[in-house]
């Protein structure tokens, strides 16, 4: 039996990792259909709580921002209101903003 030679190593070891990285890449993102539609749903529930416990001065100014294009200020009144993290907060303004485009 003939040993193989070092680039032939190589390129086998090039190929087995070829194959494994385009497998995972084709199995990415498959999550759960289920799972992806209950982080949505509970990303949904958590905003409208968000804007619910809110006084109207305050949903009425994030409207307001919102109209006018300014994201990053709404953000951070929803921030400064809730006491949310950012990422929570950009969550909660995004359903707001698809919620006033309808």
């Amino acid at each position: 039996m003939n040993a193989l030679e070092p680039i032939q190593i190589w390129l086998l070891l090039a190929a087995v990792a070829y194959i494994a990285f385009m497998a995972g890449r084709a199995t990415a993102g498959r999550g759960d259909r289920e799972s992806r539609e209950a982080r949505a749903l509970r990303v949904q529930e958590h905003a409208e709580r968000t804007f619910s416990e809110m006084t109207a001065s305050t949903r009425e100014e994030v409207d307001r921002l919102l109209h006018e294009g300014k994201i990053i200020d709404a953000i951070r009144l929803v921030r400064e209101s809730s006491g949310l993290g950012l990422k929570d907060a950009k969550q909660a303004v995004d359903w707001r903003r698809r919620m006033i485009k309808g």
